[in-house]
């Protein structure tokens, strides 16, 4: 048979069928292997990824005889896959850090030239278009920002599993892999963004909980207490949205839909609180998001002294009255 006819015989099996035959592939005649070959790249289906799902029996038998791993153990054996692959890692985690420092500063000098002419105090809360522009603005950054690590993310999902495999990656092949599935990535991308904003926003009413019992207790509550507290429940928040995280990789490398990657991802991390704790404080430590962190503190603390600068009710009240009257 020619390239061609295989070439439409192939186009028509499902992608494990021709996984299957690659494992094979020594019985297969030239003009055969080129044509698989071909449909493979046209899938995003690479040659690291078979030789992965080649030795998938063998390492299931070596995991099962193996005794579960501690946590300590695990963190061990991930700062030393980090160390061994500094300079790969550093490629894949370089364009989302200049990525999100870039819409960090635009936003910051956006936000900037909307609040530099509207006034300070009481009169600020009228300019109610201007405080949407500026939250958009804000959070729009954000989205960029967790897009772009998204994107790493799962980039370094795609060389950790070539590592394991023993395969040679570079880093714009870990970034090819994941453009095959760019559509549901971005899809799973503002899924968990959403979520995260939802549980973070579960972590400021939880926040606040704690400070009404401590006021009905009439215990004072300093910078200190105020600060640990907000952190406590914000990592709360974050420690939950870590059980969804491997929906990255379970739809970039087992191409499992939108959906059954958070379910898949929630049920593989099941009873793993501690070792997501871990990971999760390993990643808080000088990371963006304690960044992400400061920069929302930065911008709270902007509406909090405008608000709470001397003036009451119907002060307020006269204010919005006048500007009413006499717009600007």
């Amino acid at each position: 048979m020619q390239i061609p006819d295989l070439l439409a015989i192939y186009q028509t099996k499902t992608d494990e069928e021709l996984i299957e035959l690659a494992s094979s592939s020594e019985q297969l005649t030239h003009e055969a292997r080129i044509s698989l070959e071909s449909e493979l790249s046209r899938r995003g289906i690479g040659i690291p990824t078979l030789n992965y799902l080649e030795h998938a029996d063998e390492r299931k038998e070596q995991s099962q005889d193996r005794k579960p791993q501690t946590t300590g153990a695990f963190l061990a054996e991930v700062v030393q896959t980090y160390h061994h692959n500094f300079w790969l890692f550093f490629k894949i985690s370089a364009p989302a850090t200049i990525i999100s420092t870039l819409a960090y500063f635009a936003a910051r000098a956006e936000v900037r030239e909307i609040f530099r002419p509207l006034p300070r105090g009481p009169a600020f809360l009228v300019y109610r278009f201007e405080i949407l522009k500026i939250v958009l603005c804000t959070y729009s950054s954000y989205v960029v920002s967790w897009i772009a690590f998204c994107f790493s993310f799962a980039a370094i999902c795609t060389a950790v599993q070539n590592i394991s495999a023993g395969s040679d990656i570079k880093a714009r092949h870990c970034f090819a892999d994941v453009s095959h599935r760019v559509g549901p990535f971005l899809r799973l991308c503002l899924l968990l963004f959403f979520l995260m904003l939802a549980l973070q926003g579960g972590a400021v009413l939880l926040s606040m909980g704690v400070f009404r019992f401590l006021h009905r207790l009439e215990l004072q509550t300093d910078h200190l207490l105020i600060s640990l507290i907000s952190y406590i429940c914000a990592g709360l928040g974050f420690l939950v949205l870590a059980r969804f995280a491997l929906a990255v990789p379970a739809l970039v490398l087992h191409r499992y839909p939108v959906g059954k990657a958070m379910f898949r991802s929630d049920e593989l991390t099941q009873r793993k609180w501690l070792i997501l704790a871990a990971l999760l404080a390993k990643s808080l430590i000088g990371s963006y998001v304690a960044a992400m962190g400061r920069m929302s503190q930065s911008f709270d603390r902007t509406f909090a002294t405008t608000a709470s600068e001397p003036g009451s009710r119907d002060e307020r009240r006269r204010v919005e009255m006048y500007l009413l009257r006499n717009p600007q």
